[in-house]
């Protein structure tokens, strides 16, 4: 039974994996319209931080149950997952949409 659904742990990172899943999604769609898009760029740059944050916690979340051995460690892919989606898209906001000199 160890890669069931277990209790509070199970719930709780179900529900901060949606909560990853939403806030990707966030990330990945919105779409600046140009280098002088601002407001969306600025959008993109904050939903991809706080994936990276919401990956990190909830990887530290998830390692206590693994670590007993009450979930199964796939539990952990989500969430480094996460954290790498959030590096790669605002990594990408910085290479392609330089500032300008005003910025």
């Amino acid at each position: 039974m160890t890669g069931l659904l277990r209790g509070p742990w199970g719930v709780l990172l179900g529900l901060a994996n949606v909560l990853g899943c939403y806030v990707a999604y966030g990330a990945l769609a919105a779409r600046p319209q140009g280098e002088w898009d601002e407001q969306t760029l600025t959008g993109v740059e904050f939903a991809s931080a706080l994936l990276i944050v919401l990956g990190a916690g909830t990887f530290l979340l998830a390692l206590l149950p693994v670590r007993r051995r009450t979930l199964s460690p796939w539990w952990l892919a989500p969430s480094l997952l996460f954290l790498a989606v959030g590096a790669a898209r605002w990594a990408y906001v910085a290479l392609v949409y330089p500032q300008g000199p005003g910025g």
